[in-house]
């Protein structure tokens, strides 16, 4: 059994899960990436160099690398081709190859974060305003429904790039003005968790699961987390996974604030601080390997919560020389 990993980057870690695992059972991890310096190439079994995502031969190469390695599941590491290969997913399935990703309504909720906001509403879910109309912005502030400072970020960024805090409406302004496709949401002084979990692809139920609060945050990924257990902030995941319908891992942030969890962000994939969760014993990647061999994982107890609450997790840098 061997999986294709698209988009790789830095996600050393990861890749080592995935080899350990894949090699219990005598498969490998294939990893890709179009930059030849991406770290994570060189931890993957064997490795591949491909054009950016928007290159029209893209998904032909991914096909035919899936056929040379005999590829049984693929998955994206980044939000951008979610959206592609979600496009895709019945074509690769006709070949035996299942696309580790959510069909393509619940991805595009994902990745525009107004949509997000909309979707969260419509179905009761506490959630981050969130405003794509200057007028309603410079409205809301003058009946002091809003107030500075203010977070603007770009409408269908991920990993953190090109979030600003605002402190007054003339940097508002040189920002809406500058850039196209931003969303302003109010600055929210709480403390950040993140729930992520597994949601078997058979059964359609999550078999994985595990909550944090987050310590502490560089280059949009979690430094420093600290294990937890809360029935409210499980309830409220449950609840969302039951209207969104996603598939595979899918990580899910949330702020602490007085009035309760406010969901902030989905990423229908792994997330950055998933080796917190393996370490943990909540093994996303065995369940997707019991997936690609036909067999359903059982349902997770979100009332036991199987690991160990108060543990802390901190990350730190390594290197290789190519």
């Amino acid at each position: 059994m061997n999986i294709l990993i698209c988009s790789v980057g830095r996600r050393v870690q990861l890749i080592n899960y995935f080899k350990k695992e894949l090699n219990k059972v005598d498969g490998k991890v294939i990893a890709v990436d179009c930059d030849p310096t991406a770290p994570a190439l060189y931890h993957a079994d064997r490795f591949e160099i491909v054009p950016r995502i928007d290159h029209p031969e893209y998904i032909s190469i991914l096909k035919n690398l899936c056929h040379a390695y005999k590829i049984n599941g693929v998955l994206s590491l980044i939000d951008p081709e979610l959206t592609l290969l979600s496009s895709f997913k019945e074509e690769f399935e006709k070949d035996g190859i299942h696309i580790f990703v959510s069909d393509k309504n619940a991805i595009d909720i994902c990745y525009d974060k107004y949509l997000t906001h909309i979707f969260l509403q419509e179905n009761d879910i506490p959630s981050v305003p969130t405003y794509i109309d200057l007028d309603v912005v410079r409205q809301d502030l003058n009946e002091g429904k809003l107030t500075f400072p203010l977070i603007v970020k770009p409408r269908y960024g991920s990993g953190s790039v090109g979030v600003q805090k605002v402190t007054n409406y003339t940097g508002l302004l040189e920002l809406w003005e500058m850039t196209d496709d931003l969303i302003v949401q109010p600055f929210i002084d709480g403390s950040e968790y993140c729930v992520e979990c597994y949601i078997d692809i058979l059964t359609k139920e999550p078999s994985n699961l595990f909550s944090k609060r987050k310590i502490n945050m560089r280059a949009g990924e979690t430094d420093k987390s600290i294990a937890i257990k809360d029935p409210i902030l499980i309830d409220t995941t449950y609840k969302l996974i039951e209207a969104l319908k996603p598939s595979g891992p899918i990580d899910i942030d949330y702020f602490q604030t007085k009035d309760g969890y406010m969901l902030s962000e989905i990423n229908p994939r792994f997330g950055g601080g998933y080796p917190y969760a393996y370490e943990m014993g909540q093994n996303f990647i065995k369940s997707m390997i019991n997936n690609l061999n036909g067999i359903p994982n059982a349902s997770y107890d979100k009332y036991l919560g199987d690991y160990e609450e108060g543990k802390t997790m901190v990350r730190y840098d390594h290197f290789i020389i190519l």
